[in-house]
């Protein structure tokens, strides 16, 4: 765990500082600057983009977290054509979006015009976006096998939300006007590609072989097999995640206007997904690794500790956030009242969703990699409709709703299949002693009157969370990582010299 702790602190700092960038531009400076279809929009073409960059990867991301090990073993550099192979699968599924994106143009834009007009103006937009961040996706994944992760993440998590917000200061002051902003939001990935390509550069191990090696030879079936299903899963997955912006702009009442309400709430609870994100992202070669060498007990450790950390800080930053969602709305205005409401829907989700461990990267890199594009496959289907028939009769409280039932039945197939399969489950005793300890430090804190000042109440019941829910963590020795942390912080910073 040593690599994957030491890693993983470093890049929550960064994303952490990136998440509070992204705050200023979600919570303040797009909902004062823009109209909610223009802070719509931009929500709208990224998770477009998303989705169409993932199936422009054409499956090479996963061929590279599963492969590299063989290749990095049986192959010296100046044989290891592997980046050539990844390259031009990109290339061949960036050609293939763009086809399909014009072959489909006019069904989309029929799809959308009549509530979110705005967006089919806008549609070409997506080309670019799309395009940038299938190369990130490329550039990140060989950072990854190289355990680079802290660069990845200052990539993706600070660089591109600077980005963003140094576009909307440009337009706040007027050295560009509203058709620039958007074409820069669509450029927003090139600083972050530029990092990238200057670290791999830096490490001097990425090298384009034309001529096919031995490994290729002996594994191309595999390769291409595992790519194919792991791709399908891959993009089956994030288009469950964006499922509910997709659709609550065609078919809601107010279109872009309510993706953009659904968007606030959306964005805090993805701050209880910042440590997995982190923690996955160092992990993954670890996993391969030890599958590699039949080793099911680090698995098996590595499993049980990343669920538990995952659940400790998910649930820290969702109490902090949930007991100040009223002074939230009050901030935000009548137009956000629902946001209270998606807010927890959407936290309990996420809850159990890190609660659930790695065992997505678990069954993706072990020999029942078939599983996991079985799962996510069942996940679509059940998502997409529900997300549409609550969201038609609920509006925007229907997507919430729709995300807590999918996750938790997609979780819960997930959990089976490991046990059955690996006879391993990530929960623990202390798994059910942190719940406890958690719902009484919010409830204790939750009944406290409401002081008037709506930023004095936040700063109070925040503090007093944290102290309390810290407290219990450390009196109880929750997690040994966590306690090892704050050790290692003291006497760095505060031993006797």
């Amino acid at each position: 765990m040593g690599i994957v702790r030491k890693q993983s602190i470093y890049s929550s700092i960064f994303i952490y500082i990136g998440f509070g960038i992204g705050a200023l531009n979600v919570l303040l400076l797009f909902p004062r600057f823009f109209t909610p279809e223009e802070f719509g929009l931009t929500r709208l073409l990224l998770d477009i983009a998303l989705l169409y960059a993932t199936f422009s990867t054409f499956g090479s991301l996963p061929i590279t977290l599963k492969f590299f090990p063989f290749y990095n073993a049986y192959l010296p550099p100046k044989k290891n054509d592997l980046s050539f192979l990844t390259i031009t699968l990109c290339i061949i599924g960036c050609l293939l979006f763009i086809g399909f994106s014009i072959i489909f143009k006019d069904f989309i834009i029929r799809k959308y015009h009549a509530r979110s007009p705005l967006f089919t103006a806008h549609y070409n937009l997506l080309y670019p976006l799309t395009i940038s961040i299938t190369i990130f996706y490329l550039l990140e994944s060989y950072l990854w096998t190289l355990k680079k992760t802290i660069t990845t993440n200052i990539a993706k998590e600070l660089i591109l939300r600077i980005s963003v917000t140094v576009a909307i200061a440009l337009y706040f002051l007027k050295i560009i006007d509203i058709e620039q902003f958007f074409t820069l939001f669509s450029l927003s990935y090139l600083p972050s590609i530029l990092l990238l390509l200057w670290s791999i550069k830096k490490s001097n191990h990425f090298k384009i072989v034309f001529s096919i090696s031995s490994v290729t030879k002996r594994l191309w079936r595999k390769m291409f097999s595992f790519g194919f299903f792991i791709f399908s899963g891959n993009v089956l997955n994030v288009l469950s995640r964006i499922i509910d912006t997709i659709i609550i702009a065609s078919q809601s009442a107010n279109g872009l206007a309510d993706a953009a309400i659904f968007i606030i709430p959306t964005y805090i609870v993805t701050l209880m997904d910042v440590p997995l994100r982190s923690i996955t992202a160092i992990s993954i070669p670890v996993i391969s690794e030890a599958w590699k060498e039949k080793n099911k007990a680090k698995i098996l450790m590595l499993y049980q500790k990343t669920s538990l950390n995952l659940l400790l800080i998910g649930l820290l930053i969702f109490g902090i956030t949930y007991l100040s969602a009223d002074n939230m709305v009050s901030f935000l205005g009548p137009t956000y009242t629902p946001v209270k409401e998606i807010m927890l829907i959407l936290g309990i989700a996420k809850i159990l969703d890190l609660g659930a461990g790695l065992n997505s990267q678990i069954l993706l890199l072990s020999k029942y990699w078939k599983v996991d594009f079985i799962t996510n496959m069942l996940f679509i289907v059940c998502a997409i409709p529900l997300n549409y028939f609550l969201i038609k009769s609920n509006g925007v409280i229907g997507a919430a709703y729709a995300n807590l039932i999918a996750l938790s039945f997609f979780n819960m197939i997930r959990f089976v299949y490991i046990w059955k399969l690996f006879k391993m489950q990530p929960f623990t005793q202390k798994t059910f002693l942190l719940l406890v300890l958690s719902a009484i430090s919010f409830i204790l804190v939750y009944c406290i009157p409401t002081i008037s000042n709506i930023y004095i109440d936040s700063i109070v019941r925040s503090v007093l969370f944290v102290s309390l829910f810290s407290f219990c963590i450390v009196k109880f020795k929750i997690s040994e990582d966590i306690s090892e942390m704050l050790i290692t912080v003291k006497n760095k910073y505060f031993s006797k010299r």
